[in-house]
């Protein structure tokens, strides 16, 4: 099962993702010798980006908040529709921040 979470208000870019992802499933499956197509289902109660710049840093959040939940169910988690309800700007530099430490503790250290 392929859960997808869209962080922007437009859905259109859904079938794209979709689409790569598809293909590089079928790829796998081919060199795995496996004939299983991948099955899709769209999780709605996840936050929204209120800009068009800051996708990698919703992409970011979930996995935070996914890795943090305890006992992690995609379903339950992100069941629901969340209408109007986007990340603001402390969850975002709550993330830059976390990341900076991280890569500077590599780079820097």
């Amino acid at each position: 099962m392929i859960y997808l979470l869209n962080s922007t208000t437009n859905r259109n870019q859904d079938d794209a993702c979709k689409t790569i992802v598809i293909n590089g499933v079928k790829m796998y499956n081919a060199s795995k010798d496996i004939s299983q197509r991948p099955c899709f289902k769209q999780l709605t109660g996840n936050l929204k980006q209120s800009g068009s710049v800051e996708c990698g840093y919703c992409v970011m959040r979930y996995m935070k908040e996914i890795a943090e939940y305890e006992n992690p169910q995609l379903e339950k988690m992100f069941a629901g529709s969340i209408k109007n309800q986007y990340y603001n700007q402390s969850q975002y530099d709550e993330v830059r921040s976390e990341w900076s430490e991280f890569v500077y503790s590599y780079v820097g250290a």
